[in-house]
């Protein structure tokens, strides 16, 4: 899992250029999200280190929110909470850092409301790293992540 780890941290670090490099980033920020939880990691990990990840990376995704690298961004200020929408699949960070531009868009017209699909990524955040990294590493069609999320579900 340590392996995984700094994989993770180091497609955190990359710059975005396409949706695929923001898939890969969520799913590594879930995948660090979740083990963080876990006591044999906790050392490596901080919520200092990820949550200013979430919040970057959201920043990139406000300021960008024409290009189409997120299918649907949703911050919800009462709940605390950011959804974000990549091929499909939602993920969501809450208690991120909100900056001068987060803030903009939340109370912007663009912000509009979505509700959670009820889908916990957490248990899943290995396998749907491994997918984004397949994705990443060889350019998966839509429809092949879509086939390949919902074996992932039918498995757990």
């Amino acid at each position: 899992m340590k392996a995984l780890i700094n994989e993770a941290k180091q497609y955190i670090q990359r710059d975005i250029q396409s949706k695929n490099d923001v898939f890969i980033k969520l799913c590594s920020l879930n995948l660090l999200n979740a083990t963080i939880k876990d006591k044999e990691y906790k050392i490596e990990l901080s919520y200092g280190y990820i949550k200013p990840c979430v919040s970057r990376l959201v920043n990139f995704l406000v300021s960008h929110f024409d290009d189409g690298y997120a299918d649907e961004l949703y911050y919800d200020a009462q709940g605390q909470c950011i959804y974000i929408r990549c091929y499909g699949i939602q993920f969501s960070f809450h208690n991120i850092i909100v900056t001068k531009d987060i803030s903009a868009f939340a109370n912007s017209e663009l912000n509009n409301p979505v509700k959670w699909d009820g889908i916990r990524l957490l248990p899943i955040s290995k396998d749907l790293f491994l997918l984004a990294k397949d994705i990443f590493l060889r350019n998966v069609e839509v429809n092949q992540i879509n086939e390949a999320f919902k074996l992932i579900m039918e498995d757990k």
